[in-house]
């Protein structure tokens, strides 16, 4: 149970001149958890000095990555990983408010709708051509005129704006086709995420920022080179979940690096540690 009258004394340190003394109070309120984070909502929203207001709001702000860390860190250790969740933790480090089962139930609601379109079709591999063409070019597409902007890179921004680049896209892809059981993976190409339909002897490549263009593999190797890359057999092997999510970090890393974003960068490596150095 949490002793008030410590607390009291403690919010007021973070108002003492001494920035020694303010960090030891910063980090004792912070050791209490969840459990203070009403008291300093409170101190946030109050008359109470300018100093003590900001460190009680950067508390809070710890908090929250903390509780994050703590979500991925559950999600790491299970032996199939979640690349959905993952990447809407993700975004809830920029979007505090974001409400992970109100996305999922989007992505319920995109395969809900595709599958009354294709529910006749036996082919598989037309299924897998059909959504492409229901996804990709007049519900989203790619990014073109502002590539690097992070909400590019934001699961929920994505599926807000029906805007991304490659590997978000075919992240909505992959969350959609799980849900109608079909055999789509991502394959990490060099500058350029692809999907692949790979099922009885038979494959192909889907270009989600290109409006679901299905693509052959002499098609991809000259993507490729049209970007100055060797080609190596391996660029057409499966990407797995952890590698995915890895990848969507970097991508955000570069972005904020070069608009000198640190806190952000800072917020990515303490969170998503594990994938950061991938």
């Amino acid at each position: 149970m949490l002793n008030l009258e410590e607390i009291k004394a403690l919010i007021f340190l973070l108002g003492d001149p001494d920035s020694k003394i303010r960090a030891v109070a910063h980090n004792k309120l912070l050791s209490f958890g969840d459990p203070i984070e009403p008291i300093l909502e409170k101190v946030v929203n109050s008359e109470a000095e300018g100093r003590i207001r900001i460190e009680a709001r950067a508390i809070l702000e710890a908090n929250r990555l903390n509780q994050l860390t703590e979500e991925v860190s559950r999600i790491s250790c299970k032996e199939e990983f979640d690349l959905e969740t993952a990447s809407l933790i993700l975004a809830q480090i920029e979007y505090p408010q974001l409400c992970v089962s109100a996305y999922s139930r989007k992505f319920d609601d995109l395969a809900n709708d595709a599958f009354l379109h294709m529910k006749w079709m036996t082919n598989e591999k037309k299924r897998v051509e059909f959504l492409g063409k229901f996804l990709f070019g007049s519900r989203f597409q790619g990014n073109d005129e502002a590539y690097y902007d992070p909400q590019n890179s934001y699961i929920n921004r994505v599926l807000d704006r029906k805007l991304g680049i490659p590997i978000s896209l075919s992240a909505i892809y992959l969350f959609v086709a799980e849900r109608l059981q079909l055999p789509v993976q991502g394959v990490a190409f060099p500058g350029h995420f692809l999907l692949k339909y790979d099922f009885d002897s038979s494959f192909f490549f889907i270009d989600a920022f290109n409006n679901g263009a299905v693509m052959s593999a002499d098609d991809c190797v000259g993507l490729l080179r049209k970007m100055g890359y060797s080609f190596y057999d391996f660029y057409f092997d499966p990407a797995n979940p952890r590698d995915i999510l890895a990848r969507m970090v970097r991508n955000l890393v570069l972005i904020y690096s070069q608009n000198n974003q640190l806190q952000k960068i800072d917020a990515l490596e303490r969170i998503f540690s594990e994938f950061f150095r991938k």
